[in-house]
């Protein structure tokens, strides 16, 4: 869900101010870089490894344990996407012919060209998971500065951390702002620029942890993969060393909801955990899982706790595809276009007016918050897992 406009007691401090004096000792932590390694072709081993039960089972590692799931749709969706009508009980069912496409593909032989295709759409919506991000956010830069960025760190070559004015890549930023009628002050190019690498490499950090070393989502987890997004990325009213990596110490709040105040924050994100390992419980019991019910189930409970001070939004949706990932072996490309970025606005607002509607009542008289968000996201899985049967079939 969107990071919304939030009001907080602290000081504003200027945007243009990012990149300049950072020399604070009050640093959070040792940075930690990306992971190295064509993280296509990793996923793509994954995938396969993943799949290979076939008839819409699959196999993952749990708590250590190899655990096998068939995906079965849970009774959480909507039946309207904000004022569209929406039938999630023709569009899961179509969704898992495709998943089953994608299986019976992954376990034939592909041929050099295939793996290639299959390894390259990796790369290619992973890029497009960080720029819809970033977009819904008005972060970062245009599609071809991020494509040529997250190409590279997804292919685990090495990005330099700053640039110098007479790059060409510091020259298109600048005229990609100009175009736009944004400042193009040094500080806020590099921002722009920063906004990009470090989105992807918390994404490949989030990702190979999650899926590839089959870790189970926790809070440190969470406290780094944020640590490392927002990595001499400054707030609007903190410098990063302040609030990078550290559940946040003020009050925020976006219109008339008020999110979890900072004295509860750790107890709200322990709670979010257990409840995640206990709906992980009932899975394995069951031998069977909802990969996107769960997946919008934990963006929704994060984004509504909104532990951070700033880049929650590009957090939960980090979250959201490192599980569909590990529970589905698919991606969702969100907020690439306008129209997409506006829906996904008002899907993520009605979500937290529902959470301040209900404030205060028994766990039994509230709504599922998040079935508007799950239906949202089928309808991308949907589109993704066309997307990659054509990848695969070229």
């Amino acid at each position: 869900m969107v990071s919304p406009i939030k009001r907080s007691k602290q000081k504003r401090a200027s945007l243009e101010s990012a990149f300049e004096g950072l020399n604070i000792s009050s640093t959070p932590s040792t940075h930690v870089a990306a992971p190295k390694g064509h993280i296509g072709k990793s996923l793509a081993k994954m995938m396969k490894s993943t799949l290979r039960l076939a008839h819409g089972t699959l196999s993952r590692s749990v708590r250590g344990i190899e655990t096998k799931f068939t995906i079965i749709q849970d009774e959480v969706y909507n039946y309207k996407i904000a004022h569209q009508d929406f039938d999630p009980d023709a569009v899961f069912p179509e969704m898992m012919e495709l998943e089953s496409e994608v299986q019976r593909l992954l376990q034939s032989t592909l041929d050099p060209k295939q793996q290639a295709n299959l390894e390259d759409h990796i790369l290619e919506c992973l890029t497009k998971m960080v720029y819809g991000s970033n977009m819904i956010e008005k972060a970062g830069c245009g599609l071809d500065i991020t494509w040529n960025l997250c190409m590279m760190i997804f292919r685990g070559e090495n990005v330099s951390e700053d640039i110098q004015e007479r790059d060409e890549e510091y020259q298109k930023i600048k005229a990609e702002r100009m175009k736009a009628k944004l400042s193009t002050s040094s500080s806020a190019i590099l921002r722009s620029r920063r906004e990009i690498v470090q989105h992807a490499k918390a994404a490949a950090y989030i990702i190979t942890q999650l899926c590839l070393h089959d870790q189970d989502l926790s809070e440190e987890l969470i406290l780094e993969t944020h640590r490392i997004l927002t990595y001499k990325v400054d707030a609007e009213t903190a410098p990063w060393t302040e609030y990078s990596g550290v559940y946040r110490s003020v009050d925020v709040s976006a219109g008339f909801n008020t999110f979890t105040a900072p004295t509860a924050l750790p107890i709200k994100m322990k709670e979010m955990i257990r409840q995640l390992d206990s709906d992980m419980s009932e899975a394995i019991k069951s031998g069977s899982i909802d990969p996107i019910s769960l997946a919008a189930k934990y963006t929704h409970i994060f984004v509504n706790i909104h532990p951070f001070l700033d880049g929650n939004g590009r957090m939960c949706r980090l979250i959201l595809n490192s599980m569909l990932l590990k529970f589905g072996s698919f991606i969702v490309c969100l907020g690439e276009l306008g129209p997409e970025r506006s829906l996904y606005l008002e899907v993520a607002s009605s979500a937290s007016q529902l959470e301040t509607t209900y404030d205060g009542r028994e766990e039994e008289e509230k709504p599922v918050m998040y079935k508007e968000l799950a239906s949202f996201v089928l309808s991308y899985a949907k589109t993704s897992l066309g997307k990659l049967v054509n990848a695969i079939a070229k």
